[in-house]
Parts: structure tokens; C-alpha cells; sequence
């Protein structure tokens, strides 16, 4: 019997908002690099029937010339729609402890000038966004 064989498919789309200023900075080698963490809210009906909400955060990091572009267009609470790559890397502390993370490397920004998100209870298990595209800043990121 043949192995079966599972494409290669790394791809993950978020909307959300930043959970803080975003952090810029240049690496040893002088690599632009932005970072922040995205809260992604869901809600939900419980098996009672009551509106639960969750939410969800994301790290993301954006990269040279894209990262030193929007450095001074994101802030704290900025909704976004992003989509990506997942990336985890491993470390050990001083004390050798290990350390991991997954993060969403950005291969695709959208800025939400204005967001007109409520949660709809009439959708069952999920909540509404609708997004005007005339309100939005588009940033095509290079792979």
C-alpha cells in the first residue's frame, strides 16, 4: 500500500486587532524587524444556549523594507487582516531552560481604517465583521 503523500501547505489568515504597540527594531545585522500580537475575538453559543466570547492571540513578525513602511501606520487596538507562514523556533534561557514559539511570519497586511465589527447573535457560533474596502490600506509583502 502507498504512503500517502500530504501537500506542503503552510497558510494562516487572521483579522483582529494589535494588542500593543507594535515593536520595531534592527537586527545584529542590521534586518528591519516589527513584531506585535494579535487578539482574534470569537463568539460563540455554549451548550446552554448563552453568548460565550473567546479570544485568541497570534504573534506576528514583518520583515526589512515592509517592516520600516508600517512601523508608523499600526498602534495599539489597529484592526488588521492578516495572512502568512507559520514559523516556530527553539531556544534555551541562560539557565538552559527551553523555550519555543510560534509566530506568523506576514506575507500579507491589510490596515482596517475603521471597523465596523459587532458580534451578531442572529449567526449562530460565530461572530460578523463587515469591512468597506474604501476604508483599508492594502500591504503586498514579498515571500
Amino acid at each position: 500500500m502507498s504512503e500517502l503523500r500530504m501537500p506542503a501547505v503552510n497558510q494562516i489568515t487572521v483579522a483582529g486587532r494589535l494588542v500593543q504597540d507594535p515593536e520595531f527594531r534592527l537586527t545584529e545585522r542590521g534586518v528591519a524587524r516589527l513584531s506585535d500580537r494579535l487578539a482574534v475575538n470569537r463568539s460563540f453559543r455554549d451548550r446552554e444556549g448563552d453568548w460565550q466570547k473567546e479570544a485568541l492571540f497570534f504573534n506576528f513578525v514583518v520583515w526589512q523594507a515592509q517592516a520600516e513602511r508600517l512601523a508608523d501606520r499600526l498602534a495599539k487596538g489597529s484592526p488588521v487582516l492578516l495572512s502568512g507562514r507559520l514559523h516556530s523556533h527553539s531556544w534555551r534561557d541562560e539557565d538552559e531552560n527551553p523555550h519555543s514559539l510560534v509566530e506568523i511570519q506576514i506575507r500579507h497586511l491589510q490596515v482596517l481604517s475603521r471597523s465596523v465589527a459587532a458580534d451578531t447573535p442572529e449567526l449562530v457560533g460565530e461572530s460578523n465583521t463587515e469591512m468597506d474596502e474604501a476604508d483599508t490600506e492594502v500591504f503586498e509583502l514579498a515571500a
